[in-house]
């Protein structure tokens, strides 16, 4: 499993949207909202949760620090 940073999200976006034909075909082929995707793509919005699986990803959770000492 790799961890993917927000930048990596929207790139992934944007590349997906290129081998699509442009924004409108990928946001038919997934059925997502052509705006939705022009505001994530522009910066405006944060993928959702339909963005991440038309992606093929899945949000899990990671904690950068160590975990407390379980006594």
């Amino acid at each position: 499993m790799r961890v993917l940073e927000l930048e990596d999200i929207i790139c992934l976006l944007r590349a997906e949207v290129k081998r699509a034909g442009g924004q409108r075909a990928w946001a038919q082929k997934t059925g997502i909202s052509r705006v939705q995707v022009n505001k994530v793509l522009n910066g405006h919005r944060e993928p959702n949760k339909a963005i991440v699986k038309a992606l093929n990803l899945r949000f899990v959770v990671v904690s950068d620090s160590e975990p407390p000492d379980s006594k």
